[in-house]
């Protein structure tokens, strides 16, 4: 986190230059080799941000060149600090994918557990809500003694001390109406990408079992790669798109959409190779 915000100089909330201001870290080194970020005022967000995000910690390889990049190389430990929509394009720009698919032998990414990065741009982080305010909330033991609560849980099971305390209009049960409302809808949308995936990597398989030229089978590789990056970032987040609902419905339709044109193209490509024969 603090490579990523100043190292690189990204700042707290890379799309957003005047928070990023207003909330700042400094990095202090001791002993020559330790380091810790400071902020200048308390952010859960970003404190939450040392462990909630996206990232690399593990061996992987150049998708350009092929070559292994082991855990001396410091793409191994790596925070990207983008949001979904540019995480394929930042990979890209270091050099590091995770993994090849089985089947298609596209250079893939393993997504992590990236909340802090889907809550950038939301209503509620517009709002000022911070993570501390949903997960541990400031509620009363058995005397009336107001603590904040450490136990880090789902504000779905502790709404009368979250949700309602800005949505003052909400019973629980409305509160709980929205969070499934919200949640359902998104994973409706995950569960349609997928299938679209599926449907490209079984089509990858026909089309290259008959031989389908490789420029054709490379189009359906980059398609699917970017398919897959779309879609596993709100399978690996926490809060099946409730983070941020509109983020996921974009990502997850830009997803849909390169998982059909892969299938389109190699529809084609197919085609066109029986037209020959």
């Amino acid at each position: 986190l603090i490579d990523a915000v100043v190292d690189r100089g990204e700042g707290t909330y890379p799309y957003d230059k005047a928070k990023s201001q207003q909330v700042t870290m400094k990095k202090v080194t001791f002993r020559d080799f330790r380091a810790i970020g400071v902020l200048n005022k308390p952010d859960s967000n970003l404190m939450c941000a040392q462990c909630h995000v996206e990232y690399a910690c593990n061996p992987g390889f150049d998708p350009k060149t092929g070559a292994a990049i082991g855990m001396g190389d410091r793409r191994t430990n790596y925070f990207p600090w983008v949001n979904v929509l540019d995480l394929k394009q930042r990979y890209e720009t270091i050099g590091f994918k995770d993994f090849r698919h089985g089947i298609t032998g596209a250079p893939l990414t393993k997504l992590q557990h990236p909340e802090a990065e889907s809550y950038w741009g939301s209503t509620h982080e517009r709002k000022g809500v911070e993570c501390k305010d949903c997960h541990m909330p400031k509620v009363k033991n058995k005397q009336g003694k107001t603590y904040t609560y450490h136990g880090q849980r789902s504000s779905r099971y502790m709404k009368q001390d979250t949700c309602t305390r800005c949505h003052t209009y909400w019973t629980e049960e409305q509160a709980e109406y929205q969070i499934e409302a919200v949640q359902n809808y998104i994973r409706g949308k995950m569960t349609k990408a997928e299938y679209w995936l599926g449907q490209l990597i079984d089509k990858y398989d026909e089309a290259k079992a008959a031989n389908v030229p490789e420029d054709a089978l490379k189009q359906a590789r980059e398609l699917h790669d970017a398919a897959h990056i779309l879609w596993e970032w709100w399978t690996a987040e926490n809060s099946d798109g409730f983070h941020n609902p509109a983020l996921a419905r974009e990502s997850l339709a830009r997803s849909l959409n390169a998982s059909q044109e892969g299938v389109g193209l190699l529809n084609k490509a197919l085609t066109e190779l029986r037209a020959k024969k």
